[in-house]
């Protein structure tokens, strides 16, 4: 289950594999932006309405480590319920300790560390400008130091820019210094914000996984098992998922639990209002909300 606390594309990154779109308000300040009472209550109701939720994961539309109540609001839904608690991060705050405090109520971490070198690091996260991949490497040995938790480290490998062998040893010797639990290698399978963000296939991918060691693994693409059942006001909870990730019609099918012919009726009306855009991807034709 998704939280997400940051207004869309608040984020110190700009990335080009970014599935959001380009980023729109570039800032490392921490703020609060949605009261902790309200958050821990919508979460705590949707898990308890919900079939099954194997983890609340605070993502989403931004970096949610800019969000100042963050350990707040991860302390009051662990209070009122037992589902654990993950965060997706890109780690460039690592080193304030307000930051590594908050993470501490988490069960799992997932930072992303994408290159071993600066200049592919800016080349691909076009960070603020004053967080470079020292800043990232440290802080997260800084948080591993601290955190007693899982760490769940993921790469997002771009074809062209951070699979040539020489970055690949490089960050492969620092990512089995930093004393994760796990190595996940993803690459661009959603459309990107910049059209030269490529994927690697799963033959190149294999390779590097076995040059990780044990603790890495290919993580799928996108998977949800969704809605199950139909429900009312499925067209609103579906817009409000395309603003923050692209999906297929297979995809539409298993989240909203409607039939693909009713689906594409609603999804061509949305599209002729300007709601939404349709981008390519090899075979694939996505849906996304359009620039809001």
């Amino acid at each position: 289950m998704g939280v997400d606390i940051i207004p869309r594309k608040y984020c110190n990154f700009d990335c080009i594999y970014c599935q959001i779109g380009k980023t729109t308000r570039k800032n490392t300040v921490r703020r609060t932006f949605f009261q902790t009472k309200e958050v821990s209550k919508q979460v705590v109701n949707a898990v308890c309405a919900a079939e099954k939720v194997d983890f609340v994961t605070f993502s989403g539309s931004g970096e949610p480590t800019l969000n100042k109540n963050l350990g707040a609001m991860i302390q009051e839904i662990k209070k009122r319920v037992d589902t654990p608690v993950a965060v997706i991060t890109n780690s460039s705050l690592f080193d304030l300790e307000e930051v590594r405090r908050d993470l501490m109520y988490a069960d799992v971490i997932l930072p992303s560390l994408d290159a071993a070198s600066d200049e592919i690091f800016q080349r691909i996260n076009r960070p603020q400008s004053d967080i470079d991949i020292m800043k990232i490497i440290d802080g997260i040995r800084s948080l591993r130091k601290h955190y007693s938790g899982l760490i769940w480290l993921e790469i997002m490998l771009i074809k062209g820019m951070n699979d040539a062998k020489e970055e690949l040893q490089k960050l492969s010797a620092i990512v089995n210094d930093l004393g994760v639990d796990k190595i996940h290698l993803n690459t661009v399978t959603r459309p990107p914000s910049e059209s030269d963000a490529g994927p690697l296939d799963q033959g190149d991918l294999e390779q590097v996984r076995k040059s990780f060691g044990d603790k890495c693994e290919v993580i799928s693409s996108f998977e949800k098992d969704g809605i199950h059942q139909q429900r009312e006001g499925w067209a609103e909870a579906l817009f409000d998922i395309l603003k923050r990730r692209a999906l297929t019609l297979p995809d539409i099918v298993k989240v909203t639990g409607v039939a693909s012919s009713g689906i594409k009726t609603k999804l061509q009306n949305m599209e002729s209002r300007g709601l939404i855009k349709t981008y390519r991807l090899g075979a694939e034709i996505y849906y996304i909300a359009a620039k809001q």
